[in-house]
């Protein structure tokens, strides 16, 4: 993996998204981030998109496909999640689910393809164990995230002809920091520390450094023949 590799990181202003782009920036990748907020700053090129928006999202791939001639990887790891209702969800609730985690990879991928022309390329979408198990996780989300796996997987039969490899990864509890998990064990570590002992196996929580060494062998040539595989990364939550 050198400089002549080029890998699209959606969800890159902060958190894991960020992780991610600055990780194969030092790498010596060409790194293209993409992100809702508008980034004054960045040492990677960073394009401002709501993913959720069809139309913006084809315009931005418009410009990057003037500037990068080809996109070997790309990792989709826009995300968001918020319990907005109080009692019963409602249409609303919904809607805000689906555009922050289901519609910003779908729009991502058409757009991609529309523009890049269904070239070969390796996919990993960043997913989470809420699709997988009920947690405390808001149930919009955790069927949002379920309905992007199986879209997921769904891409990866139809583009295997065209050798476009897409692979889910389900993490469990992300510790970075200034994360969600970061922040409640500077509240109350003590009660965190009791979570994670008595629902998950192995008494730890998911570093992200694990998540780049999964997509590193997917993106090697072990990943050549696997397609439409979800991986998880819990510590043995989901058992």
């Amino acid at each position: 993996m050198n400089s002549d590799k080029t890998i699209l990181i959606s969800g890159a202003s902060k958190n894991l998204g960020k992780f991610l782009a600055e990780y194969y920036l030092n790498e010596k990748f060409n790194v293209i981030g993409i992100s809702r907020k508008k980034i004054k700053k960045s040492k990677y090129n960073i394009y401002q998109c709501d993913l959720s928006d069809d139309k913006m999202t084809n315009l931005v791939f418009k410009k990057i496909k003037k500037k990068y001639k080809n996109i070997n990887y790309i990792i989709s790891c826009a995300g968001f999640s918020k319990k907005t209702y109080k009692g019963e969800e409602n249409l609303k609730d919904w809607i805000l689910a689906l555009n922050n985690n289901f519609f910003t990879f779908t729009n991502l991928l058409n757009s991609y393809l529309k523009h890049y022309k269904k070239k070969p390329t390796k996919i990993v979408v960043i997913s989470s164990i809420a699709s997988k198990k009920i947690t405390n996780a808001p149930i919009t989300y955790s069927v949002a995230k379920s309905a992007l796996n199986f879209y997921a997987q769904f891409k990866a039969k139809q583009l295997a002809k065209n050798k476009i490899n897409i692979n889910i990864l389900l993490p469990g509890n992300i510790l970075m920091k200034n994360n969600n998990w970061d922040i409640k064990i500077k509240r109350n570590k003590r009660n965190i520390k009791k979570y994670i002992k008595k629902n998950v196996p192995l008494n730890s929580f998911c570093n992200p450094k694990q998540i780049t060494e999964l997509c590193n062998y997917l993106f090697g040539k072990s990943g050549d023949n696997i397609t439409g595989s979800k991986f998880v990364i819990d510590a043995g939550e989901t058992l």
